[in-house]
């Protein structure tokens, strides 16, 4: 009979080895779990950013959004008006908030957005506007 070794045998020396590889790995799989939970990830893969970063501090421009649709226009004019990171705060302010339909698409057009949950998915709200014209001149 051919002299057979047990493969759970281990040396002191392999078994310390064994236990610092499952150590590392171990190790890498919580980093990455914990990147995951930080970054609202599904994958490892790189988490996808806003292109209109800043677009979050947008409390100082917010009442633009009560002042009227005309003065909303001025205020967000390409020239001269207010920068592009802030109109996309205000989209998003107004979707997740009055969400009225004029408004929502003076701001989407000054963007350049076609599709606001493709390109600005933080400007939530419901799949639907609210129409707010008036029926009849009072």
């Amino acid at each position: 009979m051919a002299d057979t070794k047990d493969p759970t045998d281990l040396s002191a020396k392999d078994l310390a080895a064994a236990q610092t590889d499952a150590a590392k790995e171990v190790a890498k799989d919580s980093a990455k779990v914990q990147i995951m939970q930080d970054t609202g990830t599904t994958s490892d893969a790189e988490p996808v950013g806003t292109k209109y970063f800043g677009s979050d501090e947008i409390q100082m421009f917010a009442h633009l959004l009560d002042d009227g649709i005309e003065n909303l226009k001025k205020a967000i004019d390409p020239k001269d008006g207010i920068p592009e990171e802030k109109v996309a705060g205000l989209l998003i302010l107004e979707r997740n908030g009055k969400n009225r339909t004029e408004f929502v698409k003076l701001l989407m057009k000054r963007l350049g957005i076609k599709d606001l949950r493709a390109e600005l998915p933080q400007a939530g709200g419901p799949d639907y506007t609210n129409d707010t014209t008036n029926l009849t001149a009072l």
